[in-house]
């Protein structure tokens, strides 16, 4: 991106200015860097006490004039300026009425059930803070409880985990259907404490169980542990090759997610990219663009911090002789593969190693001891890092799991990820960053509502536009989002603005997040191997869901994506994805549309045309103010009808329409669209006056109070909002 031309916010537009702005693109997929073949010296590095964390050996890659601070083909200082300290970063916070609209879609997997919403969860945290506590952690705490939490990070989960939704690696029986009453904790506490050979839970479940478990006991190891098993019951096919073929292709397909989707690292990038070493590590923190977490990660876990060859890393991951129709089932669970635990079988004959070599003939039940013990003796102890850098191996593996995860959770907060594609930070702040999150989701036992509460606290989470708190630069933040800022000629242009924090919702938040608003049916999330019947999967595709290893999904805005969002929602009416019922928040399903109840109301409170839409807007954008005659001329336009008029003298089924076409509008606006700048504060006078049931003040308060205060408090509810006290 030229840093010349950055944005600096998408903020206080008028609905004249939407639909234009609708018809644009704005990109939210990774910051990329390619990993370039090189030399880079000994394969025997070490780390040392560099400001990058990063050595090779003591010969830096790119070689620096300490008295200069120049690297080769610079003079003076035309080289790239050093990333700004701390103490030059300004606050420029947004207000608790934006941090509440940002938090809600990205906890729970919707839009704020309006202003009513917004105000309400305002109200507990000025009253919470009033009463010496942190209103905001508390709110990020409630919304992350209950079924709207569980059901929003199960499909993050999928998406991370890389669960094939069609065809056979789908293994539907195993990760869609529920096989008891295991919604509890139980059943994940049970794997955390137990080997995958030799323990049985004692009842039938699956790994749809083991996810709400996990979720649940807000640990995510068992989750982890269980998902190596459960994957491996659905290798690839193949035709015409030979078992060996097979055999080859299966470990390298498996191997391969492990890597990505555990680790966080590939096998092709170690050579250039490891913790010990990169090419583009420099020992002059000016120049440096490698900030690697301390310790000889992969060393421990490949035998070499370059890697080893792929054959015997992926050696663990044999099929042949270890999937089986009569074996073991890891901790009893059911319709999710079955294992041999014997020696016999392996028809390669590679020695396998991981994390040391492993036994002839070695499987996965190798393998879970490791990991077992790692995330235990690392959330006990902390990472255990000797003089010289080394980690223990069961460690290591816990540690870069555990940092991919977090990385992972940033990127679907934020918007994009804290490292480059080779999954190593390029700057200081990022590392800083991606550590912190880390060691806070060790220390509190894997737990993924701690990991959201950190972002979600997080400053830069809730930043606003510079020109309104009136700070010095547009770019007053760090490097986070966009790394390469740095490398601008202009040095007011070298940190990163509200601008490069824009992104556009994670595909499944954005779609179910327009289900929910408009009490549509969400989408089939996953079908059995042997039917075809998936309604929307090209929708679901083209909107950047993960279908499947060959179809893995995006969070970018393109061309084609926007057209299948416009094709399906533009009119307004439901479009019909097939899977499970909405309604309000903590109340059954309703069988009428939220637009077809709100007319309703309308009508009884003998509302205008105007407010009819104030009420849409409300519900979409969290912003019911109407700008003017310029947006009550786009209004006329869209729904066919003077705003001025009452609902009860023009035509109900021309209104019907017209509402609904204002909803398509606004589905494709950038404010329904992205994440990162929320709408101005709302004058609390404009919110519509009439209100469906179910998402009324007392409502609303009845369904949240208990979820944010608990009973740590006590709270009354009625028409006007809420009270706390202790």
């Amino acid at each position: 991106m030229n840093t010349s031309t950055r944005p600096t916010i998408l903020r206080g537009l008028g609905l004249a200015g939407l639909y234009a702005l609708s018809l644009g693109a704005c990109g939210g997929d990774d910051v990329a860097a390619s990993a370039t073949k090189a030399d880079t010296g000994d394969d025997t590095g070490s780390t040392g006490d560099d400001p990058g964390g990063t050595g090779n050996s003591g010969t830096p890659t790119t070689t620096v004039d300490p008295d200069t601070d120049t690297g080769p083909g610079e003079t003076g200082d035309s080289g790239e300026p050093p990333i700004p300290d701390d103490a030059t970063e300004e606050s420029c916070d947004a207000g608790d009425q934006a941090f509440v609209k940002r938090l809600i879609p990205l906890v729970q997997g919707r839009k704020p059930e309006g202003m009513r919403e917004v105000l309400l969860l305002v109200s507990m945290i000025e009253q919470l803070d009033a009463a010496g506590v942190d209103g905001r952690a508390a709110v990020v705490r409630g919304l992350t409880s209950g079924d709207l939490y569980i059901g929003r990070w199960k499909q993050f989960l999928w998406e991370q985990l890389r669960i094939n939704r069609v065809e056979v690696k789908s293994n539907y029986n195993c990760y869609s259907q529920t096989s008891g009453p295991n919604g509890g904790p139980e059943l994940a506490a049970y794997i955390r404490d137990n080997d995958a050979n030799g323990s049985d839970f004692g009842q039938k479940f699956t790994m749809a169980d083991v996810m709400e478990s996990a979720l649940r006991l807000d640990d995510m190891s068992p989750l982890y542990r269980a998902d190596m098993f459960a994957r491996m019951a659905r290798p690839l096919g193949g035709a015409n090759i030979s078992q060996e073929e097979f055999e080859v292709n299966a470990r390298s397909n498996f191997g391969e997610i492990f890597e990505s989707t555990y680790l966080g690292r590939r096998s092709g990038c170690l050579e250039c990219h490891n913790s010990e070493e990169s090419v583009t590590y420099n020992p002059n923190p000016a120049f440096n663009h490698f900030w690697a977490i301390p310790g000889k990660f992969e060393a421990a876990i490949y035998g070499a911090a370059k890697g080893r060859p792929e054959a015997e890393l992926y050696a663990a991951f044999r099929v042949t002789g270890f999937t089986t129709d009569q074996g073991v089932r890891a901790w009893g669970m059911s319709s999710c593969g079955s294992f041999d635990p014997g020696r016999d079988g392996d028809i390669l004959g590679t020695p396998g190693y991981l994390g040391g070599d492993l036994p002839s003939g070695q499987n996965l039940f190798d393998i879970d001891p490791l990991f077992k013990s790692g995330f235990t003796t690392l959330a006990a102890d902390g990472l255990a890092l000797a003089d010289n850098l080394e980690v223990a191996p069961d460690q290591a593996l816990a540690y870069l799991t555990s940092t991919n995860f977090v990385n992972n959770a940033w990127k679907e907060m934020m918007g994009y990820p804290l490292t480059l594609a080779h999954n190593f930070p390029r700057n200081a702040k990022q590392r800083e960053i991606l550590q912190g999150l880390t060691e806070a989701f060790v220390s509190e036992d894997y737990s993924l509502r701690a990991v959201i509460t950190e972002i979600a606290l997080h400053p830069y989470f809730n930043m606003d536009s510079p020109d309104v708190c009136g700070s010095s630069t547009p770019f007053f933040m760090q490097p986070v989002f966009e790394p390469y800022a740095i490398t601008s000629a202009d040095p007011n242009q070298r940190g990163n603005g509200v601008g490069d924090r824009v992104q556009r919702y994670s595909a499944w938040v954005l779609i179910e997040s327009a289900m929910r608003t408009m009490w549509w049916a969400l989408p089939v999330k996953q079908i059995p191997a042997n039917e075809f019947n998936f309604p929307a999967i090209d929708f679901l595709r083209d909107t950047g869901v993960f279908i499947k290893d060959a179809q893995n999904g995006f969070n970018g805005v393109d061309f084609n994506g926007l057209l299948a969002w416009e094709n399906r929602l533009a009119p307004g009416s439901n479009p019909g994805l097939g899977g499970d019922c909405t309604g309000p928040l903590g109340q059954a399903c309703t069988q009428y549309e939220w637009i077809e109840l709100m007319l309703v109301e309308a009508f009884k409170a003998d509302a205008t045309v105007r407010e009819v839409a104030a009420a849409i807007k409300d519900r979409l954008l969290t912003e019911p103010t109407i700008e003017g005659e310029t947006e009550l001329a786009v209004i006329a336009g869209v729904i066919g009808l003077d705003p001025a008029a009452k609902m009860k003298a023009v035509d109900g089924g021309i209104l019907e329409d017209g509402a609904r076409r204002f909803a398509g509008l606004l589905f494709n606006t950038p404010q329904f669209m992205l994440s990162g700048v929320p709408s101005p504060d709302q004058d609390p006078a404009e919110i519509p006056k009439f209100a469906v049931a179910g998402t009324d003040t007392q409502a609303l308060c009845d369904h949240l109070a208990p979820l944010v205060l608990t009973d740590k408090y006590t709270w009354t509810c009625d028409a006007q909002g809420i009270k706390v006290s202790k």
